[in-house]
């Protein structure tokens, strides 16, 4: 490329992105990730209440919330991953189930949701093995990856676990990322944010997500304001915005990520996409200056993709 930008972009470690649309697998819920460092959520909600390793080297931590338990498991491989986010109970918080559905939600909606599942038995015990012929297990891990108890005809339980990589386009559908920005819906702009997001605003001034991301974007601070209630916030963006669109691609041609310049009102707005086994995710917002000019992006995007596949292969389940 011959144009010149003013920012440098430097890719860290490749976490877990996602998608959230059509027939795909799904990769967040309860604003947890799979593939996400377990520290990570005892360090938002504090010591579990229940932990517990099975025979087999699985183990969880479970956490007791108002009217709902919350339940991170890892595989034995990988005991510092999540593995699986299973959520119990009455009803969650907005945006904390999966997608549209919620504990306390009918079984009639997640049908109409989800479509009819790939198998629906009694529902057992995972520790005692014991079954339990009052609760129905609607399984949709054949086809996806989560699973969902149905107790009187109420959602009482949703679990969410990995089970293999997502169908990843080479082609970033743009219209299906702006859509599910302009929908404002937290749990969609969450599930395509990266898990190491990073907001850059002008030369020196670079923003995290810090704790839980939907408790994190539903508060007062600079990258809610910048992607949800700025004048010109990114959820506005359109495709008539798009100055300019370019494939990252690595020395064998493959494409890893994406590269958009857009227009918004009088700012001018990078962003830069990753693609993983999750799906396509956001990895960084850079809002322009007027001062600065920078360095091409095409010397970077070759030396920073070497890096990137050595971080996923770390982070893969």
């Amino acid at each position: 490329m011959k144009e010149k930008f003013f920012f440098l972009f430097t890719i860290a470690s490749l976490a877990l992105p996602f998608s959230i649309f059509g027939e795909s697998k799904l990769f967040m819920m309860y604003g947890i990730k799979l593939g996400q460092k377990r520290s990570l959520v005892s360090e938002m909600y504090g010591k579990p209440f229940k932990s517990h390793i099975f025979e087999d080297g699985y183990s969880y931590d479970a956490y007791k919330l108002d009217e709902h338990i919350l339940v991170v498991e890892s595989e034995n491989q990988r005991p510092d991953l999540v593995w699986a986010i299973q959520i119990q109970g009455i009803k969650n918080p907005k945006y904390f189930g999966l997608g549209e559905i919620n504990l306390g939600d009918n079984a009639e909606k997640v049908i109409s949701t989800f479509g009819n599942p790939d198998e629906i038995r009694n529902a057992f015990d995972e520790e005692t093995k014991q079954e339990l012929k009052e609760i129905q297990y609607y399984s949709y891990n054949t086809s996806r990856n989560f699973s969902i108890e149905i107790l009187n005809q109420k959602v009482s339980s949703i679990k969410l676990s990995y089970n293999g990589s997502a169908s990843v386009e080479d082609s970033l559908d743009i219209e299906l990322i702006f859509k599910s920005l302009q929908s404002k819906n937290l749990y969609r702009i969450v599930s395509i944010l990266d898990q190491n997001f990073i907001l850059k605003e002008g030369e020196n001034k670079e923003f995290k997500i810090i704790g839980n991301p939907i408790h994190f974007l539903n508060s007062k601070n600079q990258i809610s304001h910048r992607i949800m209630h700025h004048p010109f916030a990114i959820t506005n963006l359109e495709s008539k915005d798009i100055l300019e669109s370019v494939d990252l691609k690595n020395k064998n041609e493959m494409i890893f990520g994406k590269y958009l310049k857009c227009k918004l009102g009088d700012e001018i707005v990078h962003l830069f996409f990753l693609k993983s086994y999750e799906g396509w995710t956001i990895k960084e917002i850079n809002v322009e200056t007027k001062t600065k000019i920078s360095e091409p992006i095409e010397s970077k995007s070759i030396q920073t993709e070497s890096n990137l596949h050595q971080n996923l292969k770390r982070n893969l389940l």
